[in-house]
């Protein structure tokens, strides 16, 4: 009894040692995703990362998230500049609220955007070669009907849009469209449920179709083909990665990701 007493003592900071410090492999692409439920519901960055490692690529993904985080609150904690300065990130996603850009111009000119430029800086001072990506989100189901300007999925996403496509303009930072590929879901096939009931969290298909567009904005090529399905089937999987491949592939160059996607110090 002492004998297995003394390993379930010692195993717990042994795996730590091996999770943590163990050094990464140095032609693994290290990934770290800020963000809040939008992006740990279902563990998106889990999701991705399978598909990933699916694909062939050898990766490192890591997220610091909080729930119903703003930009403005993200840039204020600690644990988002402990987060960047742990590694030396490859790529870093920044995602903001659902509604961060929804807000009057005034708002995201004094407070949103400071708090964003903040983030910038932290990580640009810790790796001046991570490459940041915007993660632009989505319309609610049926909007958000406190602001005539969005009270619509349609006209909600289009905004978000619209204010994403400006920011990378004014920072030069590629944007993944996750949603344009909602859109195109929900405009292909709208029995697809990719919300839960509260009409603006993803669900499973949700999470998977927001993967897929990342894996196909960092490694540059279509998920299609990915062998991971998670709870999900073959059949629904290969329609979002084929959806999800298409917007960010065929409109790189829109949304800045043409010049943000190339590894040249990586081997796969």
């Amino acid at each position: 009894m002492k004998k297995y007493r003394f390993i379930l003592l010692v195993l717990p900071p042994i795996l730590f040692i091996i999770y943590y410090l163990w050094p990464i492999d140095k032609d693994t692409i290290k990934i770290l995703f800020i963000g809040n439920s939008y992006t740990y519901r279902n563990d998106m960055p889990s999701i991705f990362e399978n598909i990933a490692i699916s694909k062939g690529k050898k990766v490192y993904v890591q997220d610091c998230t909080l729930g119903k985080a703003t930009l403005f609150i993200q840039s204020r904690r600690f644990e988002v500049k402990n987060a960047i300065s742990k590694e030396n990130w490859d790529f870093i996603i920044i995602q903001g609220s659902s509604r961060d850009f929804v807000k009057a111009p005034s708002i995201i000119k004094n407070k949103t955007k400071p708090a964003l430029e903040k983030i910038i800086k932290s990580i640009q001072n810790n790796n001046p070669t991570t490459k940041m990506l915007f993660y632009m989100t989505w319309g609610y189901r049926n909007g958000f009907k406190p602001i005539d300007e969005v009270n619509t999925f349609d006209k909600m996403s289009n905004l978000i849009e619209k204010r994403y496509l400006s920011l990378y303009k004014t920072y030069d930072i590629g944007v993944v469209p996750v949603g344009m590929a909602w859109k195109d879901v929900r405009k292909k096939r709208s029995e697809v449920i990719l919300y839960v009931k509260d009409g603006a969290h993803p669900s499973l298909k949700g999470s998977y179709l927001a993967a897929s567009c990342f894996y196909s904005a960092i490694f540059n090529e279509s998920s299609v083909g990915s062998s991971y399905y998670g709870k999900l089937g073959p059949k629904i999987c290969y329609f979002l990665q084929s959806i999800a491949s298409k917007n960010v592939l065929y409109h790189k160059v829109r949304y800045g990701l043409n010049r943000h996607i190339v590894l040249k110090n990586k081997k796969y």
